[in-house]
């Protein structure tokens, strides 16, 4: 079957070099070398471990932007996306209007002591005396 080099595997099938180098260290895919002394793959191999290398992008000319067929799976997803969209939006403003009334909100009053006169205790048996009736 076809050999490539993994420089050439990596760009048929969308992946960097280094994936492929570490998938032949840790065993998943084997190479060869071929008569240029050239690290190759078996095309194969590649099918067996990442399955069919990609197909060509869609041409220039199709009307759907995005390069993939609009199937009702997508149009559900994409339902769903703007209905997410919508929540977010309104729990947003929502958060706007909730911050912009906190900060209308009179400030606290600063906390004082029941007991400022009290002086503060010099030794744990000083804490405790103040808890006795």
């Amino acid at each position: 079957m076809t050999e490539l080099t993994i420089g050439r595997m990596a760009t048929l099938y969308g992946l960097h070099r280094s994936s492929l180098y570490e998938a032949i260290e840790k065993g998943r895919l084997s190479a060869g070398l071929n008569a240029r002394h050239q690290k190759v793959l078996n095309l194969a191999e590649m099918i067996r471990v990442y399955g069919e290398p990609p197909s060509p992008g869609p041409t220039p000319n199709s009307k759907n932007p995005t390069g993939r067929p609009r199937s009702p799976d997508n149009s559900a997803l994409l339902d769903e996306l703007k209905r997410q969209t919508a929540v977010i939006e309104h729990m947003s403003q929502r958060i706007e209007q909730l911050e912009k009334t906190l900060r209308q909100l009179p400030a606290p009053p600063a906390h004082t002591d029941a007991a400022p006169d009290k002086k503060p205790p010099k030794s744990f048996s000083d804490l405790l005396k103040r808890f006795e009736p």
